[in-house]
């Protein structure tokens, strides 16, 4: 395990001493986004997700002394709880069953538990969060049209139409993507170490 992942695990050892607040408030800022995007991919109301993230919040600072990274990855085991928190929910709602055709499936809570189409949505959020913090990060390094060329190639303009429209090169066109990219997969990468410690 490398020195910077170390670290990582490190900080869900300190947010387990409910006394280490620092250490607490940084592991909410890297998660309470993710938490809050999940809650509403799972159906829970815009009213109610802010009273849920908190009994997220509650059962992480109960459960992540118990959590065994050689049993699963933090952010399988992290969207176990949040998926918990959420069914708790449903049920105290007595709206279950309404709330979980939201996903077109007819199945009770224990068959859910099971990987599913929540699963999968949840890998593909967890995928696409991780991206757009990265991107948030990179538009913090580049300035200039560097961004501008990268996000109009992304919505498939053609490189000549990009030199174009932006009055670049199309050699500079291809090199400020290329940089781009290049430094947007180093950023996905270093965000993967600091959110899901291995």
């Amino acid at each position: 395990m490398g020195e910077f992942d170390q670290t990582r695990y490190t900080l869900l050892q300190r947010a387990c001493d409910l006394h280490d607040e620092q250490a607490w408030e940084e592991f909410v800022g890297h998660y309470r986004r993710f938490i809050f995007y999940i809650l509403n991919e799972l159906g829970v109301a815009a009213c109610d997700i802010e009273d849920v993230a908190q009994q997220v919040l509650l059962s992480l600072t109960k459960d992540l002394p118990g959590y065994d990274r050689a049993r699963a990855r933090f952010r399988t085991w992290l969207s176990t709880v949040i998926r918990n928190a959420a069914f708790a929910h449903f049920r105290k709602q007595k709206n279950r069953q309404a709330r979980i055709s939201v996903f077109g499936e007819e199945q009770s809570l224990e068959a859910m538990a099971q990987p599913s189409e929540i699963d999968q949505r949840i890998e593909q959020e967890w995928a696409a969060y991780v991206a757009n913090l990265a991107m948030e990060r990179v538009k913090g390094v580049f300035q200039g049209q560097a961004i501008e060329v990268f996000e109009l190639g992304l919505d498939g303009l053609p490189t000549a139409d990009i030199a174009e429209k932006t009055g670049l090169s199309t050699a500079s066109v291809y090199t400020l993507r290329k940089r781009v990219k290049k430094r947007l997969y180093l950023e996905i990468r270093a965000l993967v170490a600091e959110l899901e410690p291995s």
